[in-house]
């Protein structure tokens, strides 16, 4: 399957060399205009906070939450806090630093990192509320939906672990090595760097795939939501094409919200490698919090739509999608809850 599908990724190169110069070209501008300027803040204050012993700092405030909801020691706190807040990938880029630093193990970063890659405030409100749907005001709910669905798919996947017993302080016993503020920055800027440079390399090659797959997706129903599969940035953007309500058009932006996007998947894999963090049900666990994001959409534009408001302009549906995204969840949310379980004995 591996030879399979690398012989065809080089006969799609080969073949269609104007597609590919195009989709690199869209994924560098998305890079440099969107993503980079959002992101380099982050990373470079997510490893220099690692570096310079804010975890355990941190830690402290969020020690009993942290032991209690998910079993995981106070350290994770700061993968947690910038996962929720930085933008994908910062959450797995803090998860990888804490284990290189020794400050998580590696089956407690495993965990964490099935929780802690979200979307940023920023980018929900100004990329998908003002963006795509004329309101910043929907893509602050979003935003709330999209942390809380986080924390709440947290619970059901990264509690395997055994009870944390907190000393008096609130501290568990870290071998971190602290260094001073020069070598932390100099060394958290290189670290942003591959970061980064990591984040656009798979922006260029999704968007080369997205420019290869067009001529398929575009007579399949649906088939711009199943760009915003691939990555998310530009499924966001082709989702008022989608002949859905605006319920149903907030909905699916939530589910995707929550997924992430498979390019975000791979980016995530990228940082995790150097560090040998597990992935094990990482897909699953994306799955799981995109259907309760999408559930919870639903549920508050049902109870009050006007939390939603949509001023772009939208294309009529079916009266039928209400019922078939909340079937899709179930299922999703099922699929996920399974795929989960068997992936625990592997961490």
């Amino acid at each position: 399957m591996k030879l399979f599908l690398s012989l065809a990724l080089f006969a799609a190169f080969l073949l269609c060399p104007a597609a590919c110069a195009e989709g690199v070209r869209d994924g560098l501008s998305l890079a440099a205009g969107r993503a980079l300027p959002a992101l380099v803040p982050f990373f470079l204050a997510s490893g220099l906070l690692v570096r310079t012993g804010f975890a355990e700092t941190f830690g402290r405030l969020l020690a009993r939450p942290l032991a209690r909801l998910y079993r995981l020691p106070p350290a994770a706190a700061s993968a947690v806090l910038l996962g929720l807040t930085g933008g994908y990938p910062v959450g797995a880029a803090t998860a990888a630093a804490l284990l290189g630093q020794g400050a998580l193990r590696r089956e407690e970063a495993a965990r964490v990192n099935l929780f802690c890659n979200c979307a940023s405030p920023g980018f929900c409100i100004g990329l998908v509320g003002l963006g795509v749907f004329g309101s910043a005001r929907t893509g602050a709910v979003l935003y709330g939906i999209h942390a809380l669905s986080a924390l709440l798919a947290g619970l059901l996947t990264a509690r395997d672990g055994s009870p944390q017993r907190l000393p008096p302080n609130g501290m568990l016993p870290v071998h971190a090595p602290r260094e001073g503020f020069a070598a932390a920055f100099c060394a958290a800027v290189q670290q942003a760097a591959a970061t980064s440079l990591t984040v656009t390399a798979f922006l260029a090659v999704f968007s080369i795939l997205l420019r290869l797959l067009a001529p398929v997706l575009a007579p399949i129903p649906y088939g711009q939501a199943l760009a915003g599969v691939i990555e998310l940035t530009n499924g966001l953007d082709r989702l008022t094409a989608l002949p859905l309500s605006r319920g149903g058009l907030v909905t699916l932006a939530s589910f995707l919200l929550g997924f992430g996007g498979l390019a975000v998947h791979f980016q995530v894999r990228a940082l995790a490698a150097p560090q040998d963090l597990p992935m094990a049900g990482f897909t699953a666990a994306k799955l799981l919090h995109g259907a309760i994001a999408a559930l919870l959409t639903a549920l508050v534009f049902r109870l009050s739509p006007a939390a939603l408001a949509v001023f772009a302009p939208v294309a009529p549906s079916a009266r039928g999608w209400p019922a078939a995204a909340a079937a899709l969840s179930a299922f999703v949310l099922l699929f996920a809850i399974w795929g989960g379980k068997r992936a625990k004995n592997k961490v």
